[in-house]
């Protein structure tokens, strides 16, 4: 009985930090406001005027940009680093340890490929992620709501 304890009390604590904030019914248009083209909905603080809302608002989206351009790059680079290296390994592998080398080469070829689709993959979850934790530092409420997926989330019931 006392081996099942640890395993449950660790998913329990796993599962617990598996918060989103994407929510399943449109938000309030008078208390949301919807930034163009994206599914993140903002609810401005009451104690802050339209000019300080759309100054943070605009610095915060500069930052999320600025970050998700500079981690694209890494992961890119990094990847393309990888990929590059394997297959030069392939090419020039030679000798009694070749089969060696080509063994490494494609692992590092396939590292380096899953590394450059893994960042593209990412690159919206990341920028909406930076700017959400941007604007709830600044004490703004934001949800994300998906109108597409939502009406297909209604017409697979």
């Amino acid at each position: 009985m006392n081996s099942f304890k640890f395993p449950f009390f660790c998913s329990v604590f796993i599962l617990s930090s598996c918060v989103s904030n994407t929510v399943n019914v449109k938000p309030n248009t008078e208390e949301y406001s919807q930034l163009v083209d994206t599914p993140v909905y903002i609810k401005r603080s009451s104690d802050k005027d339209i000019n300080t809302f759309e100054s943070e608002l605009d610095e915060c989206i500069k930052t999320s940009n600025t970050r998700v351009n500079r981690s694209s790059k890494v992961g890119i680079g990094l990847g393309s680093y990888l990929a590059l290296g394997g297959l030069y390994t392939i090419a020039t592998a030679s000798g009694v340890f070749a089969p060696i080398y080509v063994s490494a080469g494609t692992v590092g070829g396939v590292l380096g490929g899953s590394t450059i689709f893994v960042t593209r993959a990412t690159k919206e979850f990341r920028e909406y992620s930076s700017l959400e934790n941007c604007l709830e530092r600044q004490g703004y409420d934001v949800v994300f709501y998906d109108d597409g997926k939502a009406k297909k989330d209604k017409s697979d019931l």
